[in-house]
């Protein structure tokens, strides 16, 4: 009883300190969102008006759905791709493997401003590379910043190529754990390769593939550099997510009750989502 009440002092101090740091924000912010703000001065108290302020938005369920195609496509892709690159460099050879890894793992360790300005250079209208080339090549104009469509898609392969090296990370080291006698006692069974990977491979990847779901879900949800630095939002706001919006209300136009409000309404999502997570790993195969 001593021992553990002991440990428990030791670590209490730790834990208050990261408590404070993480929570002490979101409690500031809480308060902050219940008060009138003018200018970055707390007012008076209004209750929930900058929540209902958010109700009245018309723009906000159009901002929202973006932010679900953003996410959901984002995320469907990345571990389509990254479940098949995986597969492939467990089957290769040691130093091949090594080598793949490394390119893979490049994008994931760029600073996602100066990645996305690369991105930004390469395909601006008139002068980006990739706009050049393709129109020479197919003999018309490719503008996708231009457009609505092309912008969003953008958006969307970037933050494919962003996050792809941490979902191959995670789902190859699962697949590293996947014991060899229960392959290898299917292939003596005459299972064929797509029956093996079907019924034995994706189900002892189901907690690998989660947490890669969920951790690209909140990545995804909450990136404010990848639109703002490609896209600033546009065009007419086509790529202008959840995220953006908070960014903008708070540090373009001032308005930082609904921001505050806003970013609170995130922050429950998140909590949603992360305690989902928990639940869903507590599954088993």
């Amino acid at each position: 009883m001593k021992s553990n009440t002991a440990a428990f002092a030791s670590v209490a101090p730790a834990f208050a300190v990261t408590g404070f740091v993480l929570f002490s924000p979101v409690v500031y912010a809480l308060w902050f969102s219940l008060h009138e703000i003018r200018y970055g001065s707390v007012g008076a108290f209004d209750g929930g008006a900058n929540f209902l302020r958010l109700l009245q938005d018309y723009t906000l369920p159009g901002t929202l759905l973006r932010t679900v195609i953003h996410t959901g496509l984002s995320v469907l892709i990345t571990v389509a791709i990254a479940l098949a690159i995986s597969v492939g460099i467990d089957r290769m050879k040691p130093r091949a493997a090594l080598v793949a890894k490394m390119v893979v793992i490049l994008p994931w360790i760029t600073s996602a401003v100066v990645a996305t300005l690369l991105f930004r250079w390469v395909f601006i209208n008139d002068i980006g590379v990739a706009s050049y080339a393709v129109s020479s090549l197919v003999g018309a104009e490719f503008q996708p910043m231009t457009n609505s469509t092309g912008a969003m898609t953008l958006l969307i392969f970037v933050s494919v190529w962003k996050r792809l090296g941490y979902a191959v990370i995670v789902l190859l080291a699962g697949l590293k754990s996947i014991p060899s006698e229960c392959v290898e006692a299917a292939q003596v069974d005459g299972a064929t390769p797509w029956q093996v990977f079907r019924l034995i491979t994706l189900p002892l990847l189901k907690t690998p593939m989660l947490l890669v779901v969920v951790v690209l879900t909140l990545a995804n949800i909450n990136t404010v550099e990848t639109p703002l630095v490609l896209t600033g939002g546009g065009p007419n706001d086509a790529t202008r997510i959840l995220a953006l919006d908070v960014y903008e209300r708070a540090f373009a136009i001032f308005d930082l009750g609904s921001a505050t409000a806003l970013a609170l309404v995130m922050f429950a999502a998140n909590i949603v989502m992360v305690l989902a997570y928990v639940r869903l790993t507590g599954w088993r195969v």
